[in-house]
């Protein structure tokens, strides 16, 4: 478990470093799906992976009671840390919920339009409330997009609409869920919650490079406009939810006027690296262990002697005095 938790550390310092040069070159994709391999391998347990490297040795392990006992103590503080971890998401959830029982569905026919022009995927509705601030989308199930009770115009509806029916087809709120259960199970390694807030701002990077290639090249600054705007009116909230202002507004304005399509060689560029994190996150090394094909004979030996001949065949042994009384 230790070579896990370090390996993942390393792997996400190192992709926390080089999220600028990766953005610079690459899709904002990318990086999302860096963060879910890296969720997948927390998920899985040690004894699962790719074997990479091969090794042996001629002794064979041993645990001594006093590391078995400390491994036994280890696993209960983790299993009852990740426990009340799931307990704290869960209180969050329900407050959430509880908040969201006073909201009015939105219907019209220009509202029902947009539904049936955009009914990809799930089915969901459209509601307002008074008791959230940003535009977001809840519910696994059943998803719902929820708007204030404030007036935007309809180019702005358009952009807000447009970023959570996105949210919406791409399985962002399953893709959040997972990497909160990934990060709840691991709770004790600093690493993944810093992995958790990078991934939920670049989840909303990925999704607002989908929604600009639905639109066209001289919309992208009305929908950095509408983002702007919508930042000055409202301020984030809530953890279960994956509304329009989530992720940093400064790297997603940037992002947005920043957007381009990627080259077949930056597309080549990425399946390699892709490749190359799998191999890093499920490679293992395997390593086996050499027992001597014949067991050595110790009867008509002294103490000293088997002591001797054990150790030159490689075995590992503990003397034990039984009382036959």
């Amino acid at each position: 478990m230790a070579v896990l938790q370090l390996k993942s550390t390393l792997l996400i310092i190192g992709i926390a470093a080089g999220r600028k040069v990766i953005f610079r070159f690459f899709s904002p994709r990318i990086p999302e799906w860096l963060w879910i391999l890296i969720g997948i391998r927390l998920l899985l347990p040690q004894s699962i992976g790719i074997p990479i490297v091969s090794s042996s040795h001629s002794w064979v392990p041993y645990p001594c009671d006093a590391s078995a006992s400390l491994l036994t103590k280890a696993a209960w503080i983790r299993t009852v840390g990740a426990c009340a971890v799931f307990l704290i998401l869960l209180a969050n959830v329900l407050r959430f919920y509880g908040r969201m029982t006073h909201k009015e569905l939105l219907e019209g026919s220009a509202v029902h339009g947009w539904i049936e022009s955009h009914s990809c995927g799930p089915h969901y509705r459209i509601y307002a409330s008074t008791a959230v601030t940003s535009p977001m989308v809840y519910g696994l199930l059943s998803p719902k997009i929820v708007l204030p009770a404030q007036q935007y115009d309809a180019r702005q509806y358009e952009y807000i609409l447009l970023h959570e029916w996105m949210h919406i087809r791409r399985g962002d709120l399953w893709k959040k869920v997972f990497m909160m259960t990934a990060v709840a199970v691991n709770w004790y390694n600093p690493a993944c919650w810093l992995m958790l807030l990078l991934f939920n701002r670049d989840m909303e990077l990925a999704c607002d490079a989908d929604v600009l290639r639905s639109l066209r090249k001289a919309e992208h600054m009305g929908y950095a406009h509408t983002l702007l705007d919508c930042y000055c009116r409202m301020s984030p909230s809530a953890i279960f939810e994956t509304g329009f202002l989530s992720g940093m507004l400064k790297e997603r304005i940037g992002a947005i006027m920043n957007q381009k399509k990627m080259s077949m060689k930056a597309k080549c560029c990425a399946v390699f690296m892709l490749g190359v994190l799998f191999l890093a996150v499920f490679g293992k090394v395997s390593v086996q262990a050499e027992i001597p094909e014949k067991v050595p004979v110790l009867i008509g030996k002294t103490l000293p002697e088997a002591e001797q001949l054990l150790q030159e065949k490689g075995y590992r042994y503990t003397w034990s005095v039984t009382d036959t009384r």
